[in-house]
């Protein structure tokens, strides 16, 4: 998979054939290109010997930190004006299904999630969030992901909220506050 390539899409995309097996997932492919010229969110088309092998989409989020576990929340003092999260959150990571279960989806995920890794240096970018389809929950959780406390309205049946941690100063993070104390 080292000859991937990732180009943002463009408006082809909303007459593309492409399909994933999930007409909800497809239909986000579809309607991506607004997204992206207004920079709200970006997509990128998945090609390989220029071959549409899938499509991702992923967008910055701010969410409230009760939503998370306290191995997140723990750490924030709630006396701070702040009380939200900074995300990257993965709208969708789709492959077309003439190549599923050929390990594309693992590549991407692995290229996201170092990608925002090696971003949140500069930008204050504490998790990587994903609405993970039900069946797709354990597979997220081998890859680091866990699930978060409480699911966005209309999820449950259908979605867990997940986030991948990116903190990138965890052990002098634990020093600061146990000197605090």
């Amino acid at each position: 998979m080292a000859n991937l390539q990732f180009h943002l899409i463009n408006e082809d995309v909303e007459t593309t054939s492409f399909d994933c097996g999930i007409e909800s997932i497809n239909d986000y492919i579809k309607n991506s290109y607004y997204p992206l010229i207004t920079q709200q969110a970006y997509a990128y088309c998945i090609m390989y010997d220029n071959i549409v092998l899938g499509y991702y989409q992923i967008f910055y989020k701010e969410l409230k930190i009760d939503c998370f576990p306290e191995d997140i929340s723990g750490w924030f003092d709630y006396n701070l004006s702040v009380d939200t999260i900074s995300a990257v959150h993965i709208r969708y990571i789709a492959i077309d299904k003439k190549y599923q279960r050929r390990k594309i989806g693992n590549t991407i995920l692995d290229i996201i999630i170092k990608n925002v890794e090696d971003l949140s240096i500069e930008w204050p970018i504490r998790v990587i969030t994903i609405d993970a389809r039900n069946e797709l929950v354990e597979w997220y959780k081998r890859k680091g992901f866990k699930i978060m406390i409480q699911n966005t309205p209309g999820q449950d049946g259908f979605n867990v909220a997940m986030y991948y941690d990116c903190m990138r100063h965890g052990e002098e993070l634990e020093k600061y506050c146990n000197a605090m104390i």
